[in-house]
């Protein structure tokens, strides 16, 4: 179902929030970072065909307030696989922290393994209180640009090189060594990172809200039904007041079986804080699984976080029902599909059969 311009009452009893929600007939929706958390780096791992999700919060007990990470490895369908304790993921899938590396998410290992030194072949214990031992500015150059061309990737962290080499990582602080070689080492140096690739990061299929011209912006995903402001705030910042307001948001989100997702959300006048993706078919995604990530900003009013995936209650559902849509309006001026003239797949025809059996 699409709703027109038509104004009409709306029932906010039928919207819930995604944490709540129960889904519909054919789909559910199922939690993958619960609302206390929030979801960032969102990445497909082209090569085994599983994505990773960073899961981070920042606990109320501790008096340093640092967040802490989980690394989240997900099927295309949205059930969680495995986890690690992980801050960051690079293009070739390397787990980096500024002080050590894992290479889980690429064969499973979770030791943090430590950087060599190009010098010596030594593990560096710690970055920060490591040394060179070459002091000769020429001769250090010289052993930098063997490893700077031999490497497959360069991570570039301030003026800090990271090497990959035959799959290991050696570290490099450039920020001496630049200046007295003259350099603008990391204009001259740039980073690495396009030749040895596996990670693909999803487009946000989301529409670019913007509340005073939405209708112009929504697509067949997800549409706004209406927003009922409930807050508003007014800061006095020199010459100019700015102003917050809140509320309700009410979405639909539409899935190809023809199954209506009544979605409510509480945010900001502007934009509701969502992200949405799917995995492309060419990576073995399903069109029928959408995942959404609520991505609430520092602000004056309290978000809930959290991902989620909207997904077929039966995995052996066809992903769409109709081959062919044709809309009509109903009673109440919205659009509908017109059954009667809809073509509908054989798949789906063969579905309902056995389901029905």
């Amino acid at each position: 179902m699409k709703p027109t311009d038509k104004k009409q009452e709306l029932d906010t009893k039928l919207f819930e929030e995604l944490h709540n929600h129960k889904g519909s007939e054919n789909y559910e929706v199922s939690v993958i970072i619960p609302k206390q958390k929030e979801a960032k780096y969102f990445d497909l791992d082209s090569i085994s065909e599983k994505l990773y999700v960073n899961s981070f919060f920042k606990p109320k007990l501790k008096k340093n307030n640092v967040s802490e990470y989980n690394m989240i490895q997900l099927d295309l369908l949205g059930s969680k696989m495995d986890s690690t304790k992980a801050h960051a993921k690079l293009k070739d899938g390397t787990l980096w922290n500024s002080n050590f590396y894992i290479s889980w998410l690429t064969n499973g290992d979770t030791t943090r393994h430590k950087y060599i030194d190009p010098f010596t072949n030594k593990k560096i214990d710690d970055i920060y209180e490591f040394e060179v031992k070459e002091k000769d500015p020429k001769k250090w150059l010289k052993k930098f640009e063997e490893f700077y061309t031999k490497a497959k990737y360069v991570h570039i962290d301030l003026s800090n090189y990271y090497f990959k080499v035959n799959d290991k990582w050696y570290f490099m602080a450039a920020y001496k060594m630049g200046e007295a070689n003259n350099l603008e080492i990391k204009t001259q140096y740039p980073k690495k990172e396009d030749e040895d690739v596996r990670m693909v990061e999803l487009k946000n299929l989301g529409p670019t809200w913007y509340h005073k011209s939405f209708k112009d912006r929504d697509t067949s995903l997800i549409k706004m039904i209406e927003y009922q402001s409930d807050f508003y705030v007014e800061e006095n910042q020199g010459p100019n007041n700015v102003g917050y307001s809140a509320g309700w948001w009410y979405l639909e989100v539409y899935m190809p079986l023809g199954d209506t997702i009544k979605v409510k959300r509480y945010s900001y006048f502007e934009d509701p804080q969502l992200e949405l993706y799917k995995v492309p078919s060419t990576y073995g995604g399903r069109e029928d699984v959408l995942f959404i990530v609520q991505k609430p900003r520092d602000s004056h009013i309290e978000q809930v976080s959290g991902m989620y995936a909207i997904r077929p209650r039966d995995p052996k559902q066809p992903q769409r029902r109709y081959k062919n849509t044709v809309y009509k309006k109903n009673e109440e001026g919205l659009d509908v599909i017109d059954k009667s003239k809809s073509i509908e797949t054989e798949e789906y025809k063969t579905w309902i059969k056995r389901k029905r059996q």
